[in-house]
């Protein structure tokens, strides 16, 4: 630590904007809702429509992925069409999986019948899903040759990857934005059904690093002027706190000019701190939830925009009481903090 007066070490400006990963605002919308839903959940017999069909085709399928994705590829080139109350979805794929299921299902046909295996097993596929939707809401759903799925207008889709006969093969379903919306609010609904305590708001707190002070240099480490070697990388890293405990471990990003974090897998660092010294936190912001909308924020993927604008400025934080405030930089590859 270097305190006011001595020789001044060189700090580089910590600059947010520019080092951190830019997300865009669409995608944390839908982090806590349709991006992390498990849309297998709301068809759960779905596997058990086709086995009558696989078994006389003498065909294997095999699920391996199914995924909830705001774009799908521009690279697929067949499709099919239909309606969810009214609202046209698409059935598309790849060259290489559309060859992958003739080749599985009737191999060495005629180029001709193709496209009508292929349509039959497009038809059956909506009808089975339809069959075994869940959830609490029916929905109306048809099979349209008439709507030219490469042109429905998409808002999200939903990857289903599989193999059959050992082959790899993707269907990507492509909706629209009034479905989009419903998926989207019925997975938070039944993540905030799970929610407990009451709707108290809760203060979250967004850690970068943390230092273990001794009581009798609390002063010096707060002081105007004081600048402080963190000790710690520099990185987009942080620890989400609330409760006086740490929570969850999440990356820092860019979400349309603001200061944004991303919930991420893994543990939460609690050093025991040395008997005489006190925790000083040191926080890149806080917001406030609710105790619903931070069951939401306890999935991993959760993206939340703190609406705070960039800057290099820190508070020094006690039991979350705010003792200082600081400009972040960087010495030598690592964080440091010029108390101000």
């Amino acid at each position: 630590m270097t305190q006011t007066g001595q020789p001044e070490i060189s700090l580089a400006s910590w600059d947010p904007q520019r080092v951190l990963r830019k997300l865009d605002p669409t995608e944390a919308r839908y982090s806590r809702g349709f991006l992390r839903c498990r849309p297998e959940k709301w068809f759960p017999g779905v596997a058990t429509q086709w086995l009558p069909l696989a078994h006389s085709l003498g065909v294997e399928v095999k699920v391996t992925e199914v995924k909830t994705v705001l774009v799908a590829p521009r690279t697929l080139r067949y499709g099919f069409a239909g309606t969810v109350d009214d609202e046209p979805v698409a059935m598309l794929m790849d060259e290489a999986s559309y060859e992958a299921l003739i080749e599985a299902i009737t191999p060495g046909t005629v180029a001709q019948a193709a496209p009508i295996v292929v349509e039959y097993m497009a038809r059956r596929f909506l009808s089975s899903l339809a069959l075994a939707w869940s959830g609490p809401e029916a929905s109306v759903v048809r099979f349209d040759p008439q709507i030219n799925p490469l042109e429905t207008p998409a808002a999200g889709a939903v990857k289903f990857a599989f193999e059959i006969n050992g082959s790899a093969a993707v269907v990507w379903v492509v909706i629209g934005k009034l479905l989009l919306e419903r998926l989207d609010g019925l997975w938070r609904r039944q993540v905030r059904s799970s929610a407990k305590g009451g709707a108290a708001a809760v203060d979250l707190r967004l850690e970068i690093a943390q230092l273990a002070v001794p009581v009798s240099m609390l002063s010096d480490y707060t002081r105007s002027g004081s600048v402080i070697d963190l000790e710690v990388v520099a990185t987009d890293l942080v620890t989400l706190r609330h409760s006086g405990k740490g929570w969850l471990p999440g990356r820092l990003c860019s979400i349309g000019g603001n200061l944004g974090f991303e919930v991420i897998s893994g543990p939460v660092a609690s050093p025991i701190l040395p008997e005489g010294t006190t925790r000083l936190s040191i926080e890149v912001g806080a917001v406030k939830f609710d105790a619903v909308v931070l069951s939401e924020m306890a999935q991993v993927g959760a993206i939340w925009d703190t609406g705070i604008r960039f800057s290099d400025k820190v508070a020094l934080a006690i039991n979350a009481e705010k003792v200082a405030d600081a400009a972040l930089c960087l010495f030598e590859g690592r964080f440091a903090i010029s108390v101000e």
